[in-house]
């Protein structure tokens, strides 16, 4: 049995009274009644249980019980899969959702939430989960189980104050209000790849890597960074159905060439020397030219909506 069968793409005898393939993937409660078969045989069971993991937790879509297709595509030759790199994948996925959820006719937002949450909590000490220092990790055990079983703080009735609230509270973000560097002064001493510059994949979906725009978390004065890659097509409608970002395949060279992998010192910049979030000189210019320096605007309505609730926060 290979891996659409197991997620009903096809009529295969004792699946299921549906048996159903849906356009946008197959549900993910019938996956996991195929894990628990007792006849099933081990790789049956492995692609199941992998399918189930990779449908439920790293590439989960808005449907929130369904798998997409595509990701049968890396099931059916099981001695493969720890050549495939699912961290880069994951975030390339993220990373077109959430350009999706930036439309103005956006009602959601999918991907790995977990991830994003994590990173929030890692970068921004002041959006943590109130009153809790993470736990030290082990050297076996994932970096984002230290905010395991720790749920945010602080509650209110109407969504827009909360969503008022928070906005105003990233705007009055300092550069000492962040953790340049959360996890080493050197990450990509550890993870190496985390200085590629290129197309990073999931499937069919590219997007564009560049940490020319965030050295400061690699321990890098930050300076202006070249111009951003050009992709094939790129419609970004109001309506988040129209996204859509095509990358030419010509792209995917860069992943396997070394010099993707390197910060040039002589192209960006020295490491900081007083601060974690130093810049060049011209950087700060250049960013407030080419960046919404702030989420809100300047009408006060934002400060009248959340003046006018008793809003409790403990961060």
């Amino acid at each position: 049995m290979n891996s659409e069968q197991l997620s009903g793409r096809s009529e295969a005898p004792g699946f299921g009274s549906k048996g159903k393939w849906y356009e946008k993937g197959g549900f993910l409660a019938e996956v996991a009644s195929r894990y628990l078969q007792v006849n099933g045989t081990d790789v049956t069971e492995a692609q199941s249980y992998l399918l189930l993991m990779l449908g439920s937790t790293l590439f989960v879509d808005k449907s929130r019980d369904r798998v997409r297709p595509v990701v049968n595509l890396f099931l059916d030759e099981l001695e493969e899969i720890d050549q495939y790199s699912w961290a880069s994948g994951t975030l390339a996925w993220l990373y077109r959702c959430l350009g999706q959820a930036s439309r103005a006719g956006a009602r959601g937002v999918a991907g790995c939430l977990t991830l994003l949450q994590c990173w929030i909590y890692e970068y921004f000490p002041g959006f943590r989960p109130s009153h809790f220092e993470p736990p030290v990790v082990g050297p076996d055990e994932a970096w984002a189980s230290r905010w395991i079983g720790q749920p945010a703080t602080g509650s209110v009735a109407d969504p827009s104050v909360r969503l008022a609230f928070y906005r105003r509270a990233l705007d009055s973000l300092t550069p000492s209000d962040v953790s340049w560097t959360p996890f080493h002064q050197r990450p990509h001493q550890a993870v190496r790849r985390s200085l590629y510059t290129g197309v990073i994949r999931f499937a069919d979906i590219g997007e564009f890597y560049d940490p020319a725009r965030c050295l400061r978390q690699f321990g890098y004065r930050q300076m202006v960074p070249p111009p951003p890659s050009r992709p094939q097509r790129a419609d970004r409608p109001e309506a988040p159905g129209g996204y859509v970002i095509r990358i030419p395949e010509s792209f995917d060279a860069a992943w396997d060439a070394l010099l993707s992998h390197m910060v040039h010192i002589d192209m960006y910049s020295q490491p900081w020397r007083r601060y974690p979030y130093e810049t060049t000189v011209d950087y700060l210019d250049w960013f407030v030219a080419h960046s919404h320096c702030r989420v809100l605007q300047d009408d006060g309505d934002a400060d009248r909506l959340v003046d006018s609730a008793a809003v409790r926060f403990d961060h």
